[in-house]
């Protein structure tokens, strides 16, 4: 017979009866079969708990009046060891009194009485093992939530806009702050936003209507008291009754590091471009000016709005113009771009008599093509 998926994917139900009363076992075993369920027998409490530690039990029945270990004696250690199974009593109705703070205490699910109907009981059964399974799939779920909400790398806060305080963090912003993850519940966010804008935008929100944040730099404060430069951004999470804000902070530390250090390169190459003799003419891949160097400005009086317009074709064109063959030279030097790969080099004569060096190469970062370099070099005319 073929199954369907919903078969297929039914979860086995393990179900405990416990009875110092074989037949009585055996009675409720033979009645219940047919529901499919795996059962376990036990004639004490103690056999039960064996059976509990081995085995995937989710429904226990069993009887109140037994040797040793009462039936509500027995669920009650059940509650401490096994909290989420779904413990039923089922005995006689005069004994109800006897289990009456097991009940309160909420280590009894539910109390049915013998003698019982088979129907009813078929259905009280099912209804456990629904409730089990309800708690058991809203339990995997929370804990897949949470393992998605501490996979994001950014940091997470679930603020109350009203009382001010975290109520809920990732790891991420565990990590961020300095704290373990849970520590930072409860903790007010007045502690953590250092800023005065941060303050005002929690007065602001926490008496009128909410408004989002969209990436944001401030401050946050460590554990240890230090700063940590961040990207903030707000979405509202209010659940109807609560206005709750969801807080997401990106660590702008690594950024800041990379900032840093390519200003650093930045400096060192201009310095470079500027402790040579020739004139240096940088372009980027789209022939646009990425820089040039003083020598060459002073080498060929370069206008102010032709370097502004960063048209590194205009300025080329510019240096041509100098020569006593502006359309040869013009050629020979945008040549260069009609073989990427090679370097190229020439030479022509300027109109003042000076004779001008030059030579170009390609910029190549991984195997691509990211701009060229040109380089000039005058020579004073010879004397007469």
């Amino acid at each position: 017979m073929d199954l369907s998926f919903e078969q297929l994917n039914k979860p086995v139900r393990h179900l405990l009866l416990v009875d110092d009363e074989e037949s009585i076992l055996r009675s409720l075993q033979r009645m219940l079969r047919r529901d499919g369920y795996v059962i376990h027998l036990a004639t004490s409490g103690e056999e039960g708990l064996a059976i509990l530690d081995r085995e995937p039990v989710g429904v226990i029945i069993t009887d109140q009046r037994m040797p040793v270990m009462t039936g509500s004696q027995f669920l009650s250690k059940v509650k401490e060891q096994h909290p989420d199974t779904i413990r039923i009593v089922l005995s006689g109705y005069t004994e109800l009194n006897s289990i009456t703070d097991a009940i309160n205490r909420g280590a009894i699910y539910k109390f049915l009485t013998k003698p019982w109907d088979d129907e009813l009981l078929r259905t009280q059964i099912a209804d456990a093992f629904t409730h089990y399974e309800l708690k058991s799939e809203n339990a995997r779920v929370s804990t897949l939530n949470r393992a998605i909400i501490d996979a994001i790398p950014d940091a997470l806060l679930l603020v109350d806009a009203h009382k001010r305080v975290v109520s809920a963090a990732n790891a991420a912003a565990g990590s961020l702050l300095g704290y373990p993850s849970t520590a930072l519940a409860g903790k007010a966010i007045g502690d953590i936003e250092a800023l005065p804008l941060d303050h005002f935008y929690w007065d602001e929100i926490s008496t009128g209507s909410f408004r989002a944040l969209h990436a944001v730099e401030t401050e946050y404060i460590r554990a240890d008291g230090s700063l940590v430069p961040v990207r903030k951004s707000t979405s509202n999470a209010a659940d109807g009754q609560c206005q709750y804000v969801l807080v997401l902070a990106h660590d702008l530390r690594h950024e800041r590091t990379i900032e840093s250090s390519l200003e650093r390169l930045n400096e060192e190459m201009a310095s470079v471009l500027e402790a040579t003799s020739e004139g240096l003419l940088v372009l980027d891949a789209a022939r646009q000016l990425s820089r040039i160097n003083r020598r060459l400005n002073e080498m060929w009086s370069l206008p102010e709005e032709l370097v502004s317009s960063t048209g590194g074709e205009s300025i080329l064109h510019w240096i041509a113009a100098q020569a006593t063959t502006p359309a040869e030279t013009a050629a020979a030097l945008f040549a260069t771009f009609s073989a990427p790969g090679n370097r190229s080099n020439g030479h022509f004569l300027r109109e003042n008599g000076e004779t001008c060096l030059w030579h170009a190469h390609p910029q190549i970062l991984r195997g691509e093509l990211i701009g060229h370099i040109f380089c000039f070099a005058v020579s004073l005319p010879a004397a007469s």
